[in-house]
């Protein structure tokens, strides 16, 4: 199995071990794991790019785990504007004293009053409307608190920590925003975390990483992986990045049958199984035959169940071969019977 890559700082002093490993090898990894250690020394705020499911979250925890030393106890404190409408926001960043209107009759401290001294991630903040990025604006330039109703500006020290799925001068042309807000972040460290799709040698670590992490949950014991299903696992465009990834390791751990990894049914094409069985002979590569073969027939036969409406009869007359024989394949190959009907 891959070895997960093994990081270094420049000093000798100890470092604080990652609270969410990056997997990867890529030169991309690389120079992202230089970067949250290198961060994680520095009191400065920091802007997170990238798209959804590159774990930006896990980056700035890393962020946050790294620079700090055992017997500290700062807080660490995160909330995502995409869940919370404007008025909840203000209460959940801010606070608010007893009776304020609208709110319930008591006091509650905001988040940042809460995080004094630690570190609070911000995701998503184009999520929030003008009127909170004004406020968080406002905070980010005088570093007090006011809760909803108050009349004290409370100075707090806070680490902050914001993310953006994309650059964020692009967001300000989309107007999701405010153009002071992206000036004020340009003073932010800079952090951009690429997509999956540009990091594909990443892919089989982080699969043998997850389906090892869910073998251990569930009580079974490793499974096989072999280079097949890592070659269809590495030709995914995965728009959500690492998390759709993971949903899908998931899923093929759950499909295993006799100690081998199973993609999803929807992963496996015959015409892509054909070529990539063929490219594999050819280089000499290492693959299993059966299991190639069986990914090639299921696909052909669901094939043409679907174009005769899942109907047996006429679908094995388009195959060449009996009912008998069909019903056989289709529970041999686990073909959900609810898609095959006589």
């Amino acid at each position: 199995m891959d070895k997960e890559i093994k990081t270094k700082t420049a000093d000798d002093k100890p470092q604080a071990a990652m609270e969410y490993p990056i997997i990867g090898k890529s030169r991309a990894v690389e120079q992202l794991i230089k970067q949250i250690h290198r961060l994680s020394k520095l009191r400065r705020d920091v802007v997170l790019i990238g798209e959804a499911g590159v774990g930006k979250g896990a980056v700035a925890k890393d962020i946050y785990a790294c620079g700090k030393l055992p017997e500290e106890n700062t807080p660490f404190m995160s909330i995502n504007l995409s869940v919370l409408d404007d008025k909840e926001l203000e209460a959940v960043l801010f606070g608010y004293d007893r009776g304020s209107e609208g709110l319930p009759y008591t006091t509650k401290r905001g988040l940042f009053e809460i995080a004094n001294g630690g570190t609070v991630l911000i995701e998503e903040i184009e999520e929030a409307s003008f009127r909170n990025q004004m406020k968080i604006l406002n905070f980010m330039n005088e570093r007090t608190s006011r809760r909803i109703g108050g009349t004290k500006n409370e100075p707090v020290d806070i680490r902050l920590i914001v993310t953006v799925k994309e650059d964020p001068n692009s967001l300000v042309q989309k107007r999701k925003l405010l153009a002071d807000l992206v000036q004020k972040m340009s003073d932010f460290e800079r952090v951009e975390i690429p997509p999956l799709r540009e990091r594909p040698e990443d892919i089989p670590l982080l699969v043998k990483h997850f389906a090892s992490e869910l073998c251990a949950e569930i009580g079974i014991g490793e499974l096989v992986i072999d280079i097949n299903a890592i070659d269809v696992l590495v030709r995914q465009t995965w728009r959500e990045n690492i998390r759709e990834l993971k949903a899908v390791v998931d899923k093929s751990v759950l499909f295993s049958n006799g100690g081998r990894f199973m993609l999803p049914p929807e992963l496996v094409d015959e015409k892509t199984e054909v070529v990539k069985m063929i490219n594999n002979i050819a280089n000499g590569q290492d693959f299993i035959l059966d299991k190639s073969l069986d990914a090639i027939e299921k696909g052909i036969i669901e094939r043409a169940l679907s174009r005769f409406g899942n109907n047996q009869s006429k679908a094995a007359g388009f195959l060449g071969m009996t009912e008998q024989t069909l019903r056989y394949k289709l529970k041999r190959l686990s073909i959900a019977s609810s898609r095959a009907r006589p």
